[in-house]
């Protein structure tokens, strides 16, 4: 089967189009003309350049395509609700459109678990969950509508259109700071270790791109599918991160309140320095409210997903060797063995990342049981590639809840 991935080189539009090619079908990896392509190393797959905000662009991407798998989005807390609507609400209604237009019989939409709300104490909501009187980011509202609009061309042109819901998405390779991994950066990067009420649901970046081949393949038109794994308190995955990479805490308990003055002054510093905030205030007001979801509907299709503890492990694997951990922060740490059991043998970047290409593996596997940072920097499987070093904070974006 030809399936179009919208947003390909993205941290889960690349492993959507690796887990394609696992499954036997033929993904196209539809990408803007100057798109960093890090994240399709090593991927033998064809490109088409397209942007969203070209009905004509998509038309000619999805030429051929029987699937397109939609994972194009501005996923941000901080960008203007403007720009937010233009991309994830315009543009899903010209993919739709520019599927119908070149013959695509089904489309995978990448929503949120978000569009099915949020609950006040610590119980699990299912697909028939919606926003309600809570009060949410611009981005999950954007979320929303971009669900709503993809119904309505859906039903209007005769599409079948499957959403994928998926929770916090984790993992790497992580080129650029994604909003869920930000969640565990911002906390090692917290001296005081402080923890929230509330909590959310985890899930890794494959067990959520293996989920949209099961949807493409079997998913029932017009319905919703959650992808998630595990659902923890807040306390119970701060706790988790500090005993996979040796530090104290949880130290503190944090409120609604305290979370939305440290964002003031995040952005604030971040206005200040030019470079983007790890906290902010929107994000902070959703402090206390629990993101817990049931997947049980995706499993009859056959999803499955990792523990919890495997899905943060694998996740800091990448973490703890990009830029966004300063290397004084990284030499504190010292790592479980499952974190570095958990590396995956990835194709090292081209410094021009200008197309997909085979290379060697850069990682390998330790030698002893626990290392410190300090003994990490002759191991390539503690050392981030040479590409991944030349990387700045400005690639940092802020962490949220959910995804």
């Amino acid at each position: 089967m030809r399936v179009a991935v919208t947003g390909a080189n993205g941290l889960l539009g690349a492993h959507v189009v690796r887990a394609l090619l696992a499954a036997g079908h033929k993904p196209v990896a539809v990408v803007r003309e100057r798109a960093d392509l890090r994240g399709l190393t090593g991927v033998d797959t064809p490109l088409a350049r397209a942007d969203t905000r070209s009905r004509g662009d998509l038309m000619r991407a999805f030429d051929g395509a029987e699937v397109v798998v939609h994972c194009a989005a501005v996923y941000s807390y901080s960008e203007d609700p403007a720009r937010l609507e233009r991309a994830n609400v315009d543009g899903t209604r010209r993919v739709m459109e520019a599927a119908s237009e070149a013959g695509v019989r089904r489309v995978v939409l990448t929503s949120s678990s978000v569009t099915c709300g949020s609950s006040a104490g610590p119980q699990q909501r299912d697909e028939t969950g919606a926003i309600q009187d809570e009060w949410v980011p611009a981005y999950f509202r954007t979320k929303a509508a971009q669900e709503q609009v993809a119904a309505d061309v859906a039903e209007a042109r005769g599409l079948e259109l499957v959403i994928a819901c998926p929770t916090v998405v984790l993992g790497g390779p992580d080129w650029r700071l994604v909003p869920s991994n930000a969640v565990l950066v911002r906390y090692l990067l917290d001296p005081t270790r402080t923890t929230f009420p509330g909590g959310c649901n985890v899930v890794a970046v494959g067990d959520v791109a293996r989920g949209h081949v099961l949807l493409a393949e079997h998913g029932t038109p017009g319905e919703r599918y959650l992808l998630g794994g595990e659902d923890l308190g807040w306390r119970t995955l701060h706790t988790l991160v500090s005993e996979l990479t040796g530090i104290s805490g949880p130290h503190l308990t944090g409120s609604r309140s305290s979370a939305w003055l440290a964002a003031s002054v995040a952005e604030g510093v971040a206005r200040l320095t030019g470079t983007p905030s790890l906290a902010t205030r929107d994000e902070a007001r959703t402090v206390g409210r629990w993101y817990w979801y049931s997947s049980a509907k995706a499993a009859e299709l056959g999803y499955t997903a990792r523990p919890a503890r495997a899905t943060v492990a694998g996740a800091l694997a990448w973490l703890v060797t990009s830029p966004q951990v300063p290397r004084l922060v990284r030499e504190s740490l010292t790592l479980a063995q499952e974190v570095y059991d958990a590396r995956e043998l990835v194709a090292s970047p081209r410094p021009s990342a200008s197309s997909p290409t085979s290379s060697r593996p850069t990682s390998s596997r330790p030698t002893s049981s626990r290392r410190t940072a300090s003994t990490r920097s002759s191991s390539p499987r503690a050392s981030s590639s040479p590409s991944a070093s030349k990387q700045t904070s400005s690639a940092r974006r802020s962490s949220s809840p959910s995804s």
